[in-house]
C-alpha cells in the first residue's frame, strides 16, 4: 500500500528542511467539517493514510479497473491515532467496508468522489473524526521505498500473486522493495507455500490480509524514516512528492513523534454482508476501535 510511504515521505518533509520546495509538488486537500460532542486533546491526533490506486494498470478481469480519468480508488486504508503522550496506534480498514453516508457503497471508491467523501464516509460508517489526510499513489509510493533502501518485513510462508505481481520466495524476516510491498498491500488471490504445497488463500482471509498488510508495510516505513540519516529522507520525499497529497497541514513535531513511535497495528473484524464481498460495522468492530483508542462519535456538520 502505498499508504506506507505516505507518513514517511510527509516526515521528510518536516526533518529535510525540503518544505519550500517540495510543497510545489504536493496537491492540498481541503478537510471536510467533522465534529465530536465530546472531543478533547487526550483523544489525540487521528491520520487517514490512504493508497490511491492511479498508477496501476489493472487485469482485464478486474470489474472495477475502470477509473474516470483523473480520479483514483482507494486500495488501501489506514486510520492512526497518536496519542497525546506518544504513543500511537493504526487500524487497517478494508476496502470493502460499505459506507452509509451519503455516498452509499465500498470506502474504496468514495476516493472516487473526492477526498473530503471518504473522509465524510469514514466519519458516518466508522465513527472517526479525521484530522490529518494523507495518500499517495503507486508510482510514488515504489518510489520512496527504493530510496529508502527497502523495508523490513517478517513473512509467515512463501507467497505469490501474479495478478499483484508479488513473488517471495522465502519466509521469515526480509527487506523488500518497493514494488514487493506494494505486491503485499495489493494482494487479493495469493498462495501461500506450506509443508511443500502452494495453498490458495480463501478471498475472506486474502482481504483480511490485505487490510493488515498495510498497517505492517506502514510500520515499515516507519522504523525506516526514524533510522534514515537526511540524504535518505530527502532521496524519498522527493521520489514520492509528485503522487502526494495532504490534507490538514504539515506537523512537523507531531509527525517526528509519529516516527519514533512503537505502532500497536489492530485489524477491524468486519462482518460480510451475504455472500458478497461487501462489508459492515458490527459491535465487534467499533470495540477493536476503541480498544485501539480510537472516538467513534464523528458526526458530519
Amino acid at each position: 500500500m502505498r499508504i506506507v510511504a505516505v507518513a514517511a515521505l510527509v516526515l521528510v518533509l518536516a526533518l529535510g528542511g525540503l518544505t519550500a520546495v517540495l510543497m510545489s509538488r504536493i496537491d492540498t486537500v481541503a478537510m471536510p467539517e467533522l465534529g465530536s460532542s465530546q472531543r478533547e486533546p487526550s483523544d489525540g491526533t487521528v491520520y487517514l493514510f490512504v493508497g490511491a490506486d492511479s498508477g496501476i494498470e489493472r487485469a482485464p478481469s478486474d470489474v472495477q479497473r475502470s477509473t474516470p480519468e483523473g480520479q483514483a480508488r482507494a486500495d488501501a486504508l489506514v486510520l492512526v491515532r497518536l496519542g497525546p503522550d506518544g504513543t500511537a496506534s493504526a487500524v487497517s480498514v478494508p476496502r470493502d467496508l460499505t459506507s452509509t453516508g451519503d455516498y452509499f457503497g465500498p470506502l474504496a471508491l468514495a476516493l472516487l468522489e473526492g477526498p473530503d467523501v471518504l473522509m465524510q464516509s469514514v466519519c458516518s460508517t466508522m465513527g472517526v473524526a479525521v484530522d490529518r489526510y494523507v495518500s499517495i499513489d503507486a508510482t510514488g509510493f515504489v518510489g520512496a521505498i527504493d530510496a529508502l533502501g527497502g523495508i523490513e518485513v517478517d513473512i509467515e510462508h512463501p507467497i505469490r500473486d501474479p495478478a499483484a505481481e508479488l513473488g517471495i520466495d522465502t519466509a521469515g524476516p526480509q527487506r523488500v522493495d518497493g514494488a514487493t510491498a506494494l505486491g503485499l498491500v495489493r494482494s487479493r488471490h495469493a498462495e501461500e507455500l506450506i509443508d511443500g504445497t502452494w495453498v490458495r488463500v480463501s478471498d475472506d482471509a486474502g482481504a483480511q490480509r490485505r487490510a493488515l498488510w498495510s498497517g505492517r508495510v506502514l510500520d515499515g516505513v516507519r522504523a525506516e524514516l526514524s533510522d534514515a540519516d537526511a540524504a535518505g529522507l530527502a532521496g524519498a520525499v522527493w521520489s514520492g512528492s509528485e503522487s502526494l497529497s495532504i490534507g490538514g497541514g504539515l506537523h512537523p513535531f507531531e509527525l517526528a513523534r509519529l516516527a519514533r513511535a512503537d505502532l500497536d497495528i489492530h485489524e477491524l473484524p468486519a462482518e460480510k454482508i451475504g455472500d458478497a464481498r461487501a462489508l459492515k460495522m458490527g459491535e465487534t468492530a467499533k470495540t477493536a476501535l476503541a480498544d485501539a483508542g480510537f472516538r467513534t462519535d464523528c458526526t458530519l456538520e
